[in-house]
């Protein structure tokens, strides 16, 4: 039986990676993730470019004190806005700040630039004068900069997951969230890709009457199984790929474009890290506190698990991709064709629609009623748990891990008991559209 199922996954395997799609859809998969990645990366950078912005005041000199940022120059001009744009055609000047008189009531200013600037350097200058005219209206109020600098209060809330008594509370960011939430979403359209592979692949070959001839020498469990593990082995095998591609691309890429950004008499390379780092904390630096060190992007990276993330991404992924390939391949032996298996498809992967449209709820509240049941339910399980594992469980409610991989490993058993009673029949019959009462029928017979 073993060696049957070897033969015919490896059989499965070896056609499947060897097809044109396959080496296509493995190169071309990381090359769009890491095209997104870099042109993020190399965006970052463009953005960090030094602005120098000509103002032009209408009510001189009433913004001359207007102070810019590290990486904004501001010079503040009593001209025409036609000089000014005149100038901005001969000169360094990357955009005009144009401030109407009227400014104070109709609070609109207008920015005129040369290249469009990243949204960052149009939310700073805003705040600077939001800011600027803020602390001028204190004089209607008598209050001096000092007492508007002691007014406002910006406040930084950090979030620790409590571990119980005697013991450190675990810190709670935002970042291994959505690195779960990522996960759930890879997780998804892996399953339903593979899925629906392995039912076109039934399909496909019950038409050829390819399985005529392969009943005669292998049980049809063995058959359904080898083809579930090595359309499986395929899946996995293409996931790494992008992993190892992805990361050996985006590597190479910001090497070179930071290579090329900082070249003799630029900045040495060592800014480059400087320049993120100040990125990161650019909109902080308008506020009058700071965010700690530990907040920083790099730190909430480090302390992401990622050995307990991948490690339940593949649990989760294989457990997933079993349960619903199962009930794919019996959906496949059930008819002649795609166009007869709508009446079927649905149902069958209603949950994994379901849960991946929820969780995006289940990411806004990871501790809802809502959240934990579709966590353990085996059909939503592999979605659900991946996002509310990155947010961290209490140890309290690891039950609910156990009992959740528990209950996906048994309704895999369930399922391909039940999808290889269907698969032993549907496989062999040709030319009728199976329906629910058969199906049944073909279940419960003995």
């Amino acid at each position: 039986m073993q060696r049957n199922i070897g033969l015919i996954i490896r059989r499965e395997y070896l056609s499947r990676i060897r097809k044109r799609s396959f080496i296509v859809m493995s190169l071309l998969g990381p090359l769009i993730m890491a095209g997104v990645i870099i042109f993020a990366f190399w965006s970052s950078l463009e953005e960090s470019e030094d602005q120098k912005i000509l103002v032009i005041d209408d009510s001189y000199p009433f913004f001359a004190d207007l102070e810019g940022t590290s990486t904004i120059a501001l010079d503040i001009q009593d001209i025409s806005l036609a000089k000014a744009e005149a100038l901005l055609e001969v000169s360094d000047y990357t955009g005009i700040l144009y401030l109407p008189e009227k400014i104070l009531a109709n609070k609109s200013a207008q920015l005129i630039f040369k290249k469009q600037p990243s949204f960052r350097v149009q939310r700073q200058l805003e705040e600077r004068l939001q800011q600027y005219l803020e602390i001028s209206k204190l004089k209607e109020f008598n209050l001096t900069e000092s007492d508007y600098r002691r007014l406002k209060a910006p406040v930084t809330i950090s979030t620790f997951q409590y571990q119980g008594p005697g013991q450190d509370a675990e810190r709670a960011d935002i970042l291994p969230a959505i690195v779960g939430q990522i996960f759930s979403i890879l997780i998804f359209f892996f399953i339903f890709l593979y899925s629906v592979s392995v039912m076109r692949g039934v399909i496909e070959e019950k038409t050829n009457r390819i399985i005529e001839v392969m009943v005669s020498s292998v049980r049809p469990f063995q058959l359904m199984m080898g083809k579930i593990i090595g359309v499986g082995a395929v899946g996995l095998t293409q996931f790494l790929i992008w992993i190892v591609l992805t990361f050996t691309i985006v590597s190479i890429g910001q090497t070179i474009i930071i290579g090329n950004k900082y070249v003799a008499g630029a900045e040495p390379p060592g800014a480059a890290t400087e320049m993120i780092q100040e990125q990161m904390h650019a909109e902080n630096a308008l506020s009058l506190t700071q965010i700690s060190a530990d907040d920083n992007l790099f730190n909430q990276i480090r302390r992401v698990n990622f050995p307990l993330m991948i490690g339940l991404f593949l649990f989760y992924f294989i457990g997933g991709y079993l349960l619903y390939s199962a009930l794919m391949a019996a959906v496949g032996s059930a008819v002649d064709s795609d166009t007869d298996t709508q009446q079927f498809v649905l149902p069958v992967t209603f949950p994994l629609l379901l849960a991946y449209f929820l969780s995006f709820q289940v990411f806004a509240n990871p501790g809802s009623t809502m959240a934990i049941w579709l966590s353990i339910i085996p059909f939503t399980s592999p979605i659900i748990m991946m996002i509310r594992v990155s947010y961290g469980i209490p140890s309290a409610d690891l039950w609910q891990v156990y009992l959740s991989c528990a209950l996906l490993i048994a309704t895999f058993i369930a399922a391909a008991w039940v999808s290889a009673r269907v698969y032993r029949t549907g496989i062999l019959m040709y030319g009728k559209k199976a329906s629910l009462r058969e199906l049944l029928k073909w279940i419960t017979f003995r």
